[in-house]
């Protein structure tokens, strides 16, 4: 059984999320086997999510600021390419408001990695998922919860539940050169401070990242977005902490 929420529910799960738990006692029978939003099907994995999230899906509220500006300034002439793209649920509703000409995403933790895999096969979408973390070319430990959501390189400092792995990394330069983006959208929970120098986005046009003051401070997020002026990238917009940059 595949739910999808009337437009009235979709708005009141979407901004008031108390009000979840109660929709996934509602709408959620055991036979329920995923959740349908804007054209696109989430399958319900209690391994990666519980009934508040399917309801958080199916009212369109998770990583609601990083989707929109994305689908404002990616047009279908774009190679994306998605650093920590975790489920992959932006990545899907992105994909299918723009088709862009090619999508790869990296994501280091491979819980994420395999429900993003089976979320873009069950929906039709030609997207790449490579299990590697935007790094130093060398090998890393990872802390992947159990969850997914606090997955990093730092260890969680809010969940004993998580498991210590290690991960191959990829620099920026060398994606780049492979797969000559021309957008790059990012959320990797802080390594984007050392990782993702604007100095080799070369040929990329438009960069979508959430920064995380929480790791770095005001003053860490102000000299990202300098660094990203020095190197021809204009702060055109601001939702939250997702930001998006044009090159002038």
């Amino acid at each position: 059984m595949i739910i999808e929420l009337p437009r009235a529910l979709r708005f009141i799960a979407r901004h008031f999320a108390g009000t979840r738990k109660f929709f996934a006692e509602q709408y959620m029978p055991g036979s329920i086997t995923a959740c349908r939003f804007e054209d696109v099907t989430y399958p319900f994995d209690a391994g990666v999510m519980d009934g508040k999230r399917l309801i958080a899906l199916a009212a369109g509220a998770i990583e609601a600021e990083e989707i929109a500006l994305a689908r404002k300034y990616l047009t279908a002439d774009d190679v994306v390419v998605e650093f920590g793209s975790g489920l992959g649920i932006a990545a899907a509703r992105v994909h299918r408001a723009i088709h862009p000409k090619a999508h790869f995403c990296f994501e280091a933790n491979p819980v994420a990695a395999a429900y993003s895999r089976h979320l873009f096969t069950l929906n039709h979408m030609q997207i790449d998922v490579d299990q590697r973390a935007l790094g130093n070319g060398s090998t890393s430990q990872f802390y992947a919860a159990n969850d997914y959501i606090l997955s990093s390189f730092d260890a969680p400092k809010d969940t004993k539940h998580f498991t210590k792995i290690e991960i191959p990394t990829v620099s920026l330069a060398t994606i780049i050169k492979e797969k000559n983006p021309t957008a790059i959208f990012c959320d990797i929970e802080g390594a984007e401070n050392e990782f993702l120098p604007p100095k080799d986005l070369q040929n990329v046009e438009k960069v979508i990242i959430e920064l995380h003051p929480s790791h770095y401070g005001m003053q860490g997020v102000q000299q990202i977005k300098d660094r990203f002026a020095k190197h021809g990238f204009l702060a055109v917009e601001q939702r939250q902490d997702t930001y998006c940059f044009l090159r002038r």
